[in-house]
């Protein structure tokens, strides 16, 4: 009869993905600057611009770091 191996032990509530955590920040991020006061056009354009050159500054990141190769 085989042993029985006991796995890694999971937290009992599911931990929130990055794309949960990006959404949670922007939404903040829009709703704190309309209420201080900023047009809700200039922040959406704010935002979707930052984004936009956050993509590109890790995507240029990573191609900047070197690879490893797996034999």
């Amino acid at each position: 009869m085989p042993a029985c191996i006991e796995g890694p032990m999971r937290p009992s509530y599911p931990l929130p993905t990055m794309p949960t955590i990006l959404v949670v920040v922007v939404l903040a991020l829009f709703t704190g600057l309309t209420v201080y006061g900023m047009p809700v056009e200039t922040v959406g354009l704010t935002l979707g611009a930052g984004g936009l050159l956050g993509i590109e500054l890790v995507r240029r990141l990573i191609q900047s770091l070197p690879h490893r190769r797996s034999l």
